[in-house]
């Protein structure tokens, strides 16, 4: 009877449990119910949509992303987004899309039940027919070893070079990495002048190491009397060179650490992006601070230079050199990915983004994406990425990234920018990329 009485017991003590823990053995574990959130910010290669979870009475959210396709009703089947698991609402990046296609979407989530999906969508990627513009990224370093003997022949006339810090090494290093693998793509890199010479490409370095990110665009910081202004630094550097029949062909700006390093996050968040900004304006008219894209961060960062003042240089640089006829092409580039996760990542890649769609407005604009180029291995077409607070963004490949030889990346990634530097090169000689 003491037996008897104490299962009653027990089994009354589990039943008040379930009943106060909201547990019941007999319910039905139902799937996720969710919604597929707008289309933004779409290219010709890549968009931004997501997902929100409107109910979950099945379990943990094992799964989550975008799926996505060319036809009609797309499954985790086809191609998808993992962005990690919980109930909270999330963002997706969509990458390696084509240019002029349509595309059909949905929002998935995956429970103890099985996976639901959201309402579909879709989207078309902006025309490829953007009149032939130059853009040297990952999509391109297969097609290094296409470039014409012609063309090489071309390049091997031109002279190159990515002013920079230590990153900027990488471009200078992986050229002759790249020669001891292919011979035919010889080059002679050196510091400063450069004799003309028909046969190997001539690539050079600023005359004095250490020409970071206040020489290129916080020109309008110094005061008479002290450093020279950056841009009259850099347009007598190319004037010299062309008075003296050593034509720079090619000249980009080799960012360093500009976009994250020495300071940051800033103490009010960006009210849009909801990203502290990061970065430093060495030599600005306010100081070494964070700075963020355009004049609307400025009351964030409390730093008059931003993303908008590097974009108006490189046009200063692109007029200067067409109204005084010399056949220097200015190139757009992006900002190193290596060691750059968390929340100092998240607002880099923000960064190389607002720079790639300012690229996208004009198709005489030209771009070397050093940061895609390096999120890519040669034998993958999807990109390395990590996730903060949500956002899923491309970070450098281990293989790109380690060993660190050059310009704090790989040989590997050292020797991918150098044949993107071909391939651009041989595109501005009259190469059609074909």
């Amino acid at each position: 009877m003491k037996i008897k009485a104490r299962f009653i017991g027990c089994a009354c003590l589990f039943i008040s449990y379930a009943l106060l823990s909201g547990c019941n053995p007999n319910k039905t574990l139902k799937l996720p119910e969710l919604m597929t959130l707008s289309v933004t910010e779409v290219t010709q290669t890549t968009a931004k949509s997501g997902g929100q979870i409107i109910s979950n009475e099945g379990g943990m959210i094992l799964a989550k992303g975008i799926c996505w396709d060319v036809t009609s009703n797309p499954t985790i089947d086809n191609f998808k987004t993992n962005d990690g698991t919980g109930d909270d609402s999330y963002e997706s990046i969509l990458m390696n899309l084509e240019a002029d296609k349509t595309y059909y979407l949905k929002a998935y989530a995956k429970n103890e039940q099985g996976t639901s999906y959201g309402n579909e969508l879709s989207f078309t990627t902006s025309s490829s027919d953007n009149k032939g513009q130059i853009i040297a990224d990952h999509r391109i370093i297969k097609d290094f070893e296409k470039i014409p003997s012609v063309y090489i022949a071309e390049v091997k006339k031109m002279m190159v070079w990515f002013p920079g810090e230590s990153h900027s090494y990488a471009y200078r290093d992986g050229m002759e990495l790249l020669e001891a693998l292919y011979p035919t793509f010889d080059c002679n890199v050196q510091w400063g002048f450069q004799s003309y010479t028909s046969t190997r490409l001539r690539v050079t370095g600023w005359p004095t190491e250490g020409i970071g990110e206040q020489y290129w665009y916080t020109w309008k910081a110094y005061d008479p009397g002290s450093l020279p202004p950056a841009s009259t630094t850099f347009k007598t550097y190319i004037k010299e060179n062309y008075d003296a029949n050593k034509p720079i062909s090619l000249m980009g700006f080799a960012w360093c650490y500009d976009m994250v390093h020495i300071n940051g996050p800033t103490a009010t968040a960006d009210p849009t992006l909801g990203v502290h900004w990061y970065g430093a304006s060495v030599g600005g008219p306010d100081g070494n601070r964070p700075w963020g894209i355009d004049a609307a961060d400025n009351a964030q960062t409390g730093n008059r230079v931003n993303l908008a003042t590097y974009l108006a240089a490189t046009e200063d640089y692109i007029s200067y050199c067409a109204s005084n006829g010399y056949p220097t092409k200015i190139v757009f580039t992006t900002h190193p990915v290596d060691a750059y996760t968390g929340e100092g990542g998240y607002q880099v890649y923000l960064k190389n983004e607002a720079i790639r769609n300012y690229v996208d407005l004009d198709a005489t604009r030209i771009l070397f994406d050093y940061a895609d180029i390096l999120c890519y291995n040669d034998e993958s077409e999807t990109p390395n990425t990590t996730t903060w607070n949500g956002h899923t963004y491309p970070i450098i490949t281990s293989t790109n990234g380690s060993p660190i030889t050059t310009g704090h990346i790989s040989n590997a990634g050292a020797i991918r920018l150098a044949k993107a530097q071909w391939w651009l090169l041989a595109r501005i000689a009259g190469w059609d990329g074909k």
